[in-house]
């Protein structure tokens, strides 16, 4: 394993981190429509365990929670393993901003301090150490964000929280964010070979704040929530790289980048993902073009529209979206 230095935390994170989301998977095929099934949680943990376990031993030791059952898992697996001290871990509320404006203003320390020690619980620790607001461009207000820091200052000073962070999917507003208030210590962002706007938008900022950067959705361009090797194999492929591996290698040939954290649900997937970071080699980020056009070309419908009767709802919900987007001759990430 490769390791970075996360910004002014000074966290010495591996190149390749541990996402979530994808954890829904294991649990049914809704994803985020719908519930997560508790009783097969638990019948389920014992795999994600091991692949936790397999991951630490490989040397990954940044692990990224968004959801509930996300930081539940995480947090059984390190406790049932003991590895709690082998890695850094960060949390965040769920739109967050959202959750503040639809209660009185007396009420937003509460929700701050009781949401991070509800993600202390779920992650069976006495520290989380990056600690994200998630997409603060959502129903933000210069109140919101100063309350929420004011109330993460808190608990950093009692130790509960490492580093403050942000998740956004809106990389303009953000960099204005950092811009006036310097306030994150670490940023999670898009950045892959389609979306490429962090490197003029955000990079140079948290170059020159010390801002550490982790990259999230790694696989899922030119359509949200579709990886971009469905639209595959594409012609001209092939070599000492899988298209995620080039992808991988491609967003961490970004010096400003400290860490990636792609979704892993299966060993397979975790061993393909740490090959990108072990194996040595030239990459040829002409596939990652090849895809592009493939996702943008005539035979993308017909990818598309067999994915509308895709088990996983979620990924034909995606579809649909996407269809629709390519129908109205538009190409957006959301």
């Amino acid at each position: 394993m490769k390791y970075r230095i996360l910004g002014r935390t000074g966290l010495k994170v591996s190149e390749l981190g541990f996402g979530g989301h994808e954890y829904r998977r294991w649990l049914n095929t809704q994803h985020f429509p719908g519930e997560w099934n508790r009783q097969e949680f638990l019948k389920t943990q014992p795999q994600r365990n091991k692949l936790i376990e397999t991951a630490i031993d490989a040397g990954i030791n940044y692990f990224d929670t968004t959801l509930v059952e996300e930081a539940k898992s995480l947090g059984s697996a390190l406790n049932a393993l003991g590895r709690r001290k082998d890695v850094y871990m960060s949390a965040m509320i769920v739109f967050l901003f959202r959750r503040m404006k639809s209660n009185p203003k007396t009420t937003w320390r509460d929700i701050v301090a009781e949401g991070v020690e509800e993600r202390l619980r779920l992650l069976r620790t006495d520290h989380i150490d990056v600690f994200n607001i998630h997409m603060p461009e959502v129903d933000y207000s210069r109140d919101k964000l100063e309350v929420t820091l004011e109330v993460l200052s808190e608990m950093k000073r009692q130790g509960k929280v490492g580093w403050i962070g942000a998740s956004s999917h809106e990389l303009g507003f953000l960099a204005e964010l950092i811009r006036k208030y310097d306030c994150f210590d670490s940023v999670m962002v898009q950045y892959n070979y389609h979306l490429q706007g962090a490197r003029d938008t955000v990079f140079p900022l948290t170059k020159a704040l010390e801002v550490g950067v982790v990259v999230m959705k790694p696989f899922s361009w030119p359509y949200y929530g579709i990886p971009f090797m469905r639209f595959g194999p594409a012609e001209g492929e092939g070599g000492q790289y899988t298209p995620a591996q080039i992808s991988l290698r491609w967003i961490l040939s970004s010096p400003e980048v400290a860490t990636v954290v792609p979704s892993m649900n299966a060993p397979a997937e975790l061993e393909e993902n740490l090959h990108a970071i072990t194996k040595e080699g030239r990459v040829d980020e002409r596939v990652l073009d090849l895809y592009l056009k493939a996702a943008r070309g005539d035979e993308a419908k017909e990818k598309l529209t067999s994915m509308l009767k895709d088990p996983a709802i979620d990924v034909s919900n995606y579809a649909k979206r996407a269809l629709a987007e390519l129908d109205q001759g538009s190409l957006t990430y959301r």
